[in-house]
């Protein structure tokens, strides 16, 4: 992931090891999406059955609208008076 180096100047030192945590996840999200969109999806849907299909589609559109939540938390935004707030809703009632 290429970010620059955390500078604890810029922010108050109780949240670094918050800060390190945070930047490590969104590290591991950035690796496993890079993998998953090296393949392309045709290619991965041969290799799964219906359901496992139909899982790894809901799976993605959560991710991604769970994603676009942490997104609209970072520009201020309070996504549970967002759309977005349905849409998660709506895709954990078929789990």
């Amino acid at each position: 992931m290429a970010t620059k180096d955390l500078n604890s100047e810029e922010y108050p030192t109780e949240i670094h090891e918050y800060l390190l945590t945070f930047e490590k996840a969104v590290g591991g999200v950035d690796e496993m999406l890079t993998k998953l969109m090296s393949v392309p999806k045709s290619e991965l849907l041969q290799k799964l059955d219906p359901e496992e299909q139909a899982k790894l589609d809901l799976a993605s559109a959560y991710t991604l609208n769970s994603l676009f939540w942490v997104y609209l938390v970072t520009q201020g935004v309070n996504p549970k008076e967002h759309p977005v707030k349905d849409e998660l809703v709506r895709k954990t009632d078929f789990t």
